[in-house]
């Protein structure tokens, strides 16, 4: 059987390409119905994560800003540092100028000391030695006297 014998008249065919054309063209709506679906799906998934994107992106945003006032409150705290070290530092030299003017009337004082004791031990002997003749002196008188 040959496909002439299938088809007994043009009409046949015409009626079976045209039933046949009706097939194709259901199977391609149900594919297409089966493509839009997913297609539909898509785009809700895809509209989903946009949004989620957006509250991710908001949120990022409000953690941008508190990230700036965190990094600007950490710069006031860095220029208080920097200007409490430059004190310290001025202190520093003062108590080092302070320390050195100890230190020099430490010995300048000491000096003084040394000098007036000096002095006081010449004063003393030079009085020990006039105690020392004035009793000799009184001695000779006595001695001169009772005789």
């Amino acid at each position: 059987m040959g496909a002439r014998d299938e088809f007994a008249t043009k009409d046949d065919l015409e009626k079976s390409l045209g039933k046949f054309k009706e097939e194709i063209i259901h199977e391609f709506h149900i594919v297409a119905e089966g493509l839009t679906d997913h297609m539909k799906l898509l785009a809700e998934g895809h509209s989903g994560l946009a949004q989620r994107l957006d509250r991710v992106e908001t949120r990022l945003g409000g953690v941008e800003i508190r990230l700036d006032r965190t990094e600007a409150g950490q710069l006031g705290i860095v220029q208080r540092l920097d200007h409490m070290e430059t004190r310290f530092d001025h202190m520093e030299t003062r108590f080092d100028h302070m320390e050195a003017e100890n230190v020099r009337q430490h010995m300048e004082t000491r000096s003084l000391i040394k000098l007036s004791f000096s002095e006081l031990d010449n004063r003393l002997s030079s009085l020990e030695l006039q105690v020392k003749e004035l009793q000799e002196w009184r001695k000779q008188v006595q001695d001169r006297l009772q005789i």
